[in-house]
């Protein structure tokens, strides 16, 4: 296996519920305009605007595409134009599992958790437990079974299955 791609974002069912959230903003913004006008300005309903467009954004409006090697996992992160990248070395990988399983990993000594998945994405929740500069840390993604089982191919022996529920 030369590479394996997959990519995490919305999903085209879940586009009716963002193009109604936007509606609903839109009207919502014309309403303090109108109130604004009036001699009404209300600072708190501009903060609100900025904290459910960033909700919006963050829901929508990043991707994510993981690339599976023959030696390491990429994950490729892109927010309205800005792209970075997390690599995460196969020798770093202490164990991953096809579920998270919030109870079982938070008392595992976990320093840090990355969520690196997009969360209008219906797949389930994976995790991928490995270590950087000595300590574990936690990556949660959001793939397929077929990215669960091409990693197996690579990392048979890390795996941990977990029972869905």
């Amino acid at each position: 296996m030369r590479q394996y791609i997959e990519y995490s974002g919305y999903k085209k069912e879940k586009l009716m519920w963002m193009w109604l959230a936007v509606f609903c903003l839109v009207l919502w913004v014309a309403f303090q305009i109108k109130a604004a006008l009036a001699g009404q300005l209300n600072l708190t309903a501009a903060a609100y605007f900025l904290l459910f467009s960033g909700l919006m954004i963050w829901r929508y409006g990043i991707s994510y595409r993981y690339v599976l090697t023959e030696e390491e996992l990429l994950i490729y992160s892109k927010i309205l134009g800005i792209s970075w990248r997390c690599v995460i070395p196969f020798a770093a990988i202490e164990t991953y599992s096809n579920q998270y399983v919030k109870r079982f990993f938070r008392h595992s000594g976990m320093k840090k958790y990355q969520y690196q998945y997009c969360s209008a994405d219906g797949q389930p929740i994976r995790i991928i437990v490995f270590y950087k500069n000595g300590k574990k840390n936690a990556v949660l993604l959001k793939t397929s079974d077929i990215f669960i089982k091409k990693l197996q191919i690579l990392l048979p022996d890390k795996y941990l299955a977990a029972e869905r529920s």
